[in-house]
C-alpha cells in the first residue's frame, strides 16, 4: 500500500495513484490530530485554500469535512488562490493552521497538500515528523459541510498594495507581460496594479487541467512564450509565477531570462539602496555569490542555510532578516510573512523599474559591473548506479529510494582534487551536499535531491564556458564514486 510521507511543506503525489480521496482523508485526520494536541485553547480553526489543478477544490472540500468532523472550524476559500494568500489568511484570521491543496510547480498529474503554521509560514521538518506520527493512527472522522466560505483574496491584495510604493508605480507607464502559467495567480498582478498606469498583458491565465502542456515552474525552459511575448509587445519586463504563486521567474526587456542568482541580488540591492532597509541576508546554499558580495559591501550579516525555504523561514522567525531566498525563485522579505511570495517579488522588480527609470537589462548590467557577473546552471544526474553502491556499502538488502546523504558527502569529499579547471579550491562546505568554492568564487555544488531520485549539480561562475566545465567536473566526480 502507498504510504504517505511528508516532504517540503507537506505531501504530494500522483493523482489517482497516490493522491487519492482516501489518502486526503488520512492526512487530513493526522493534521487535525496534530492541531488539537499542539495548539493552545479549546477551540480551533483552519484556513483551507486550493489552486487550479484538477479536482483541487474537491480535495479541499474533503479536508474541510475531516476538520469539521474533528470539531475544528473551517474558513474555506471562495475561489482558487495562491499559497501566500493562505499564509496571509492564517495570520489575518488568527487561525491555528492553513491547508493548501496544491502541487506547486510539479507536473499537472500531481497534486498535494501544503501545511502552513499559525505564524504564516512553512511548517518545520520537526512539525512534519510529528504530523507523520498521527498518520493511520485514527480513522478519519468526517462531518458534512459547515465551512464558512470566505474571500481571502481581497484582504491579501489590499495588504500587498500597502506594502509596496503604489504611488511611485502610479506615475510610471510600464508595460508588463504577466505569465501565471495556468495557475491560481492569474489575476493578482492586475488587481494590485489596477490603479496605476501600468499596462499588463496576461498570458496562460485560463484554467486548464493539464496546464496546456506546460510545466508550471518559472524556469527558462518553460518560459519561451513569455520571452517571445516580451519582445513582440516591446514590454519593459516579463514576470511569471508558478502554479501556486510562491515562486517568480523574470524576463528582461530584451527577452532574456534572468536566473534567480541575478534576480535575488537585484531585489536585494534595490531594498538596501533605494528603500534603506538593513538586516541579515539569508540564502540557500545553492543560490550564489552576488548576494553575499552585496551583503559584505554594505556590512550586513550574511548566512547560508540548507536548501528549502523552511530553513529561511526558521531564521525569519528568530532574527531581523532583510531578505531570504532560495535557488528555485522563492524569496521572503522583512516586515512581511515568513513566506516566499512570487507576486510580491515581481512587484519589487516593477517598483525598482519605476524608481530607477531605466531598462531592466541596463540595471542588471550596472549591478554586475559593481559586484561581478553571474552565469548559473543546474543539471540533474540519475542516481541508479550510486544508489546501488550506497546500498551495498551500508549492507542493506532493501531497495532504497533515497541516497544516504552523509555517506554520499563522505564519498564525494574523498574525490575532490586541490584544483578544479586549474583553479585552486578555496573552501569545501558539506552541510547540505558538497559545495566546492574556487579561489575566484566560482563554485560547484553536488547535492542529492530530497524529493526525486537524482543528484543535482549546480554551478555559478562569470562565464557559461566555466560553468559548463565545472558541471563536467561534477559528472566526473559522480562517475568516480559510481565506478
Amino acid at each position: 500500500m502507498y504510504k504517505i510521507k511528508f516532504g517540503t511543506d507537506g505531501w504530494r503525489g500522483v493523482i489517482a495513484r497516490d493522491f487519492t480521496f482516501d489518502n486526503v482523508r488520512i492526512i487530513s485526520q493526522a493534521i487535525a490530530d496534530y492541531i488539537k494536541q499542539n495548539s493552545p485553547g479549546k477551540s480551533f480553526n483552519v484556513v483551507i485554500g486550493y489552486d487550479m489543478r484538477f479536482l483541487s477544490e474537491n480535495y479541499a472540500e474533503i479536508a474541510a469535512r475531516v476538520m469539521e468532523g474533528n470539531g475544528i472550524s473551517v474558513l474555506f476559500s471562495s475561489q482558487p488562490i495562491t499559497t501566500p494568500t493562505v499564509s496571509h489568511a492564517v495570520v489575518k484570521r488568527k487561525a491555528n493552521a492553513g491547508i493548501m491543496v496544491t502541487a506547486s510547480h510539479n507536473p499537472p498529474f500531481y497534486n498535494g497538500i501544503k501545511v502552513k503554521a499559525a505564524f504564516g509560514g512553512s511548517i518545520s521538518a520537526g512539525t512534519g515528523k510529528q504530523i507523520e506520527k498521527f498518520l493511520y493512527k485514527n480513522s478519519p472522522r468526517v462531518k458534512e459541510g459547515n465551512s464558512k466560505i470566505t474571500n481571502f483574496y481581497t484582504d491579501y491584495i489590499k495588504d500587498l498594495q500597502s506594502y509596496i510604493d503604489l504611488n511611485l508605480m502610479k506615475k510610471s507607464r510600464l508595460k508588463i507581460v504577466f505569465d501565471s502559467m495556468y495557475g491560481s495567480g492569474c489575476s493578482y498582478l492586475q488587481d494590485v496594479l489596477k490603479s496605476t498606469n501600468c499596462k499588463i498583458i496576461a498570458i496562460h491565465s485560463q484554467r486548464k487541467a493539464m496546464f496546456g502542456g506546460l510545466n508550471p515552474e518559472p524556469i527558462e525552459k518553460n518560459l519561451e512564450e513569455l520571452k517571445k511575448k516580451v519582445i513582440e509587445e516591446k514590454a519593459d519586463i516579463g514576470i511569471a509565477v508558478d502554479g501556486d504563486g510562491d515562486r517568480v521567474g523574470v524576463v528582461d526587456n530584451k527577452g532574456k531570462y534572468l536566473s534567480p542568482h541575478q534576480v535575488f541580488p537585484l531585489i536585494l540591492s534595490y531594498l538596501i539602496e533605494s528603500k534603506q532597509w538593513s538586516g541579515k541576508v539569508v540564502q540557500a546554499i545553492s543560490l550564489g555569490y552576488l548576494g553575499e558580495r552585496i551583503a559584505r559591501h554594505y556590512r550586513l550579516p550574511f548566512q547560508e542555510v540548507h536548501v528549502g525555504f523552511k530553513n529561511v523561514c526558521e531564521l525569519m522567525l528568530k532574527e531581523n532578516i532583510l531578505m531570504g531566498g532560495e535557488e528555485s525563485g522563492g524569496y521572503g522579505y522583512q516586515g512581511y510573512l515568513p513566506e516566499r511570495d512570487g507576486v510580491l517579488s515581481g512587484l519589487w522588480i516593477v517598483e525598482m523599474l519605476a524608481k530607477r527609470k531605466n531598462k531592466l537589462s541596463q540595471i542588471l548590467s550596472e549591478m554586475q559591473k559593481r559586484f561581478g557577473k553571474s552565469v548559473f546552471e543546474r543539471k540533474d544526474v540519475q542516481i541508479t548506479k550510486i544508489k546501488k553502491l550506497l546500498s551495498s556499502k551500508q549492507g542493506s538488502k532493501k531497495n532504497k529510494t533515497e541516497l544516504d546523504k552523509k555517506l554520499f558527502t563522505d564519498l564525494v569529499t574523498q574525490k575532490i582534487p586541490n584544483k578544479l579547471i586549474n583553479i585552486p579550491v578555496k573552501e569545501v562546505k558539506t552541510f547540505d551536499g558538497v559545495k566546492i568554492i574556487l579561489k575566484d568564487d566560482a563554485w560547484l555544488l553536488l547535492r542529492p535531491s530530497g524529493t526525486e531520485p537524482v543528484v543535482r549539480l549546480y554551478s555559478e561562475a562569470e562565464s557559461k564556458r566555466k560553468v559548463d566545465l565545472l558541471l563536467d567536473e561534477g559528472r566526473k566526480i559522480i562517475n568516480k564514486i559510481s565506478s
